[in-house]
């Protein structure tokens, strides 16, 4: 019997897999975030200066920072286990894609990067020029960034503590480098962060504990 569920039940995917399913994502955030970025229904509207944004210098070597949110993200997949975390992980992502869509489309937010001008010359001031043609300063709150960076570093809460603090404190530095590139108010990076936790909550930390207490469960059960 053992050996006919160990047959029926669906294999891990594999590594190509996993690039294929993150390819596609990658396509569809793409599609979901350019485009209420550079259509506003209505007129974008500016956000809170706080201290914190005010003292925060204007660094653009950060822009590499920034850049590697992609690679956090895509890592923290591929490290996934299982069709079960895959279809989470997953289902976690295009939810944040949705709700950050609807959000910059109906209530469209913009930084005035007009007062951080680029230098004129550098690597990383090409890279973050480059950056702003395609990413226009419209869909601020939630940061995207910041909501999915952390989403994906809370998605490994149950592996081993090294990794998932070092992959933490990585969701962090990859935050500050939106208020370092000017990118983002800090509100933004307030938002995102708690809409990262809230979407942690619904698709990993929850159901993860009730199947932890199920496969309890069962176990106590088969030993009486």
């Amino acid at each position: 019997m053992n050996d006919v569920a160990a047959v029926s039940a669906p294999s891990a995917p594999g590594p190509w897999t996993k690039l294929a399913i993150a390819a596609g994502a990658m396509a569809v955030n793409a599609v979901l975030y350019l485009v209420p970025n550079h259509l506003q229904l209505v007129t974008p509207h500016t956000l809170w200066w706080t201290r914190v944004d005010a003292a925060t210098p204007f660094l653009p070597a950060t822009v590499w920072i920034y850049f590697s949110d992609y690679v956090l993200v895509s890592s923290a997949f591929l490290v996934s286990e299982g069709w079960d975390e895959v279809r989470r992980f997953v289902r976690a992502y295009f939810v944040l894609l949705a709700i950050g869509a609807v959000i910059h489309l109906s209530w469209p937010t913009v930084f005035p990067r007009q007062a951080f001008p680029v230098p004129d010359s550098g690597l990383s001031a090409r890279a973050l020029t480059a950056l702003r043609g395609v990413d226009l300063a419209t869909s601020c709150l939630p940061s995207m960034h910041v909501a999915g960076s952390y989403l994906a570093a809370f998605s490994l809460w149950h592996r081993r503590r090294a990794l998932f603090a070092a992959y933490v404190l990585w969701a962090t530095a990859i935050a500050a480098s939106t208020l370092t590139t000017k990118q983002h108010y800090l509100v933004d990076v307030v938002t995102g962060l708690c809409l990262a936790v809230v979407l942690a909550a619904v698709f990993f930390w929850i159901p993860e504990l009730r199947g932890g207490q199920r496969r309890g469960w069962a176990t106590a059960s088969s030993a009486r």
